[in-house]
């Protein structure tokens, strides 16, 4: 019974924490998640020590999946189809150029500290993205223009995307010693043909079910049950799931624009403002809870680690900057925003997991260096961000249009 109790009591605290957190973040623009990861290092081992990060070792993966998925599935409601397929071109040269030239850079700072050309590569994979989990939660709260919206969510759903493929392709060269170009691509291929085509199927058929059936009861909890099948079925089917996630909101937060080419005048959307409410809830909640399961999770018993981890976290934040000659015509505000986001999170946090689950060599060190850089890039992403929006404290410069 006490420890049913205690655990009661943290997570009341997490959550009112998280609640006073977002409050700062909208009055002092200082991020949520920089607040949280604090809080949950005071809790941690390295604090208070209410939390012992094995403890939570059962939960965490189900969690950090869903956590995932379901904070792409709210960003959705923030993008219209105009402004996606308006900084589509834009998103995909940026996404493209920030994840080679991060991975490489990552590559060659890892061979400098004594890794081989393999084990480098795959270091460089595993940190080559910024974090979903990272930037959706802090660009909701920043008034910057929709299609930049639309260009930092995509790039980090499918920055995610490519981690993944290439951090996987890593491990399947070192354990076999074989490199195959065709199990890229068709990785790839599949990962983003089939999410897409279940994501938008998926929305279709909802669209219609909303509609016809559940047009008169509250169906937001079937609509997260769909979305669970949704992730299930895709990645089922070698898709990604919560790249499909995105794109099934996305039909969803449109319903209304696509109703109109077939009923015009009688279309219909199928998500309410009090729906959306619900569903930033949920976010809230994953966000508050994610971002202090990283503040637990920090280890600072490796001072190399550290080292090494904050060395690529500042190579990272300077390469962040040269993203300004693809986004040149962006405003000046939304440019430097664009550039104070980079950190890193829940991709990387799972494959340096995954490196320990393959017994590779020095995977232990690969995950305390992985963790090292998510704890900085945090800290200096958001510090960065806390400036810009300092320089830029008069609403009519940053207005959202």
């Amino acid at each position: 019974m006490v420890e049913i109790l205690g655990t009661f009591i943290i997570t009341s605290a997490v959550i009112f924490f998280g609640f006073f957190a977002e409050f700062l973040f909208q009055k002092l623009k200082i991020p949520d998640v920089l607040l949280l990861i604090l809080f949950g290092l005071a809790l941690g081992p390295y604090g208070l020590k209410y939390i012992n990060p094995s403890s939570l070792s059962n939960i965490a993966p189900i969690f950090t999946a869903f956590a995932l998925l379901f904070l792409l599935f709210d960003s959705a409601f923030n993008i219209d189809l105009v402004s996606f397929f308006r900084g589509l071109g834009k998103g995909m040269s940026i996404t493209v150029y920030n994840f080679a030239v991060s991975s490489i850079t990552i590559s060659l700072i890892s061979m400098l500290f004594g890794f081989d050309l393999l084990h480098a590569l795959l270091i460089g994979f595993i940190l080559g993205g910024v974090s979903s989990a990272f930037v959706i939660p802090v660009i909701k709260n920043l008034k910057i223009k929709k299609e930049t919206y639309s260009i930092l969510t995509l790039e980090s759903a499918i920055t995610d995307v490519l981690c993944i493929v290439f951090a996987l392709t890593a491990i399947q060269i070192i354990k076999l010693n074989n490199f195959s170009f065709n199990f890229v691509a068709s990785k790839l291929a599949a990962l983003f043909a089939v999410a897409g085509f279940f994501g938008v199927i998926a929305g279709v058929i909802w669209i219609v079910i909303v509609s016809k059936i559940l047009k008169k009861n509250k169906s937001y909890m079937l609509t997260i049950a769909y979305l669970l099948l949704l992730y299930t079925v895709t990645e089922y089917l070698n898709g990604n799931g919560a790249i499909a996630t995105l794109f099934f909101g996305l039909v969803l937060r449109n319903s209304k624009k696509l109703t109109a080419l077939i009923k015009g005048e009688n279309a219909i959307s199928v998500t309410s403002l009090t729906e959306q409410l619900f569903y930033s809830q949920i976010s809230f909640f994953l966000k508050t809870f994610f971002f202090v399961y990283i503040g637990i999770l920090l280890d600072f018993s490796n001072l190399k680690a550290l080292i090494i981890g904050a060395i690529m976290a500042i190579a990272i934040m300077l390469l962040r900057n040269t993203t300004s000659f693809i986004a040149k015509n962006f405003m000046p505000y939304d440019k430097k925003i664009m550039n104070s986001i980079f950190a890193r999170g829940l991709a990387a946090a799972v494959l340096a997991q995954l490196a320990i689950q393959h017994n590779l060599q020095n995977a232990e060190l690969i995950a305390k260096i992985t963790f090292s850089v998510i704890m900085f890039t945090i800290i200096f992403s958001s510090v960065r961000i806390f400036l810009v929006n300092k320089e830029y404290q008069s609403p009519k410069a940053v207005t959202k249009t």
